[in-house]
């Protein structure tokens, strides 16, 4: 690290993500001149940046630096010590016998059971881990954090059913005589193999279905369609609110990103990081200063970064400051 400069990594982040101010410009400024070594390193920052398809993840923060903040934060630091105990061992069971449940329900009973007295297991990820499903027909399905996947405890002879609450990625193992068929209260997936990713937390207003190989048809009846198909590339939002579908090309990958047990952000409003992170920790984040709202993000959160690091990162990028008590967090 520079000894003259010796933040110097978090300035060029601030400025790669939009948040410097004139005067944090003026000091990156004055470091790239002192040298031509200087000036490569910021030059092979940006051409990284803006060339990576997903979101850079921002400089880790030296631990020594947060033991003034201890003194209001060690009891949200001891309870999250005791939750990721929990949290592994869950995820243990999520992972063993998820599989084995999903299997066994798909393949007992009658192949003539109707759905209106079919009967349904689940299973669900804990928070801060992803669980791994694979179904009997062949077909994996990834679990967010906090979300929850059931099934029917008995086999159907014309179609497979599953609901989702929550966040999935579904990679679906092709039968064209028994179409897959993801179900949330407000919207259907109908699809014969094919991989996708579909967000449906049920305290959220937007249902996002993002495909990434095969065809998919979305169904919403409450938006006034049948049916709509996606192609490869393509990402449909339902806005319950306004009752409509929007349909965009994205990058499909970034959006199952988490799967790797990261949150990606490029270019996020901070309202929409909040979302994520109370999930993640399940705690209760609260706005003091509205201007913060326009904030914009761009990095990444790790899963197994504990709650700290979590605040630190975002107050470092975005110049904000943060105070914790119990399992709240205020944001000035």
């Amino acid at each position: 690290m520079d000894q003259q400069f010796p933040e110097i990594d978090m300035q060029i982040a601030a400025f790669l993500s939009g948040n410097s101010t004139p005067s944090e410009i003026e000091v990156l400024d004055q470091w790239k001149n002192l040298s031509e070594g200087n000036q490569k390193i910021f030059e092979e920052a940006l051409k990284v940046w803006e060339n990576c398809p997903e979101p850079l993840a921002i400089a880790k923060i030296e631990h020594d630096k947060l033991v003034v903040k201890r003194a209001i934060i060690i009891q949200a630091a001891e309870q999250q010590k005791r939750d990721r105990v929990l949290f592994n061992v869950m995820r243990i069971a999520a992972i063993l016998i998820g599989p084995v449940m999903l299997a066994i329900g798909w393949y007992i009973g009658s192949n003539h059971t109707s759905t209106k007295s079919l009967t349904w297991n689940s299973v669900t990820a804990p928070r801060k881990h992803i669980a791994i499903c694979n179904m009997s027909d062949g077909t994996e399905v990834w679990l967010n954090a906090g979300s929850t996947l059931s099934y029917p405890t008995t086999d159907l002879s014309d179609k497979r059913e599953v609901k989702l609450s929550g966040e999935g990625y579904f990679k679906v193992f092709k039968n064209a005589k028994k179409p897959f068929f993801v179900i949330t209260p407000n919207a259907t997936v109908k699809v014969l193999g094919t991989s996708f990713n579909m967000k449906a937390y049920p305290e959220e207003r937007l249902i996002t279905t993002t495909l990434e190989e095969g065809s998919i048809e979305l169904s919403a009846p409450k938006a006034g369609n049948s049916s709509l198909k996606l192609q490869p590339g393509e990402q449909a939002v339902y806005n319950l609110t306004e009752g409509k579908i929007s349909i965009s090309q994205v990058d499909a990958n970034r959006y199952s990103a988490w799967r790797s047990e990261k949150f990606l952000f490029r270019d996020a409003d901070l309202k929409t990081i909040i979302t994520e992170l109370e999930r993640l920790y399940d705690i209760r984040i609260h706005i003091t200063n509205p201007a913060l709202e326009k904030l914009r993000f761009r990095g990444m959160f790790s899963y197994d970064q504990d709650l700290l690091d979590a605040f630190e990162t975002l107050r470092r990028s975005v110049k904000l400051n943060y105070t914790i008590k119990d399992r709240e967090v205020w944001l000035e």
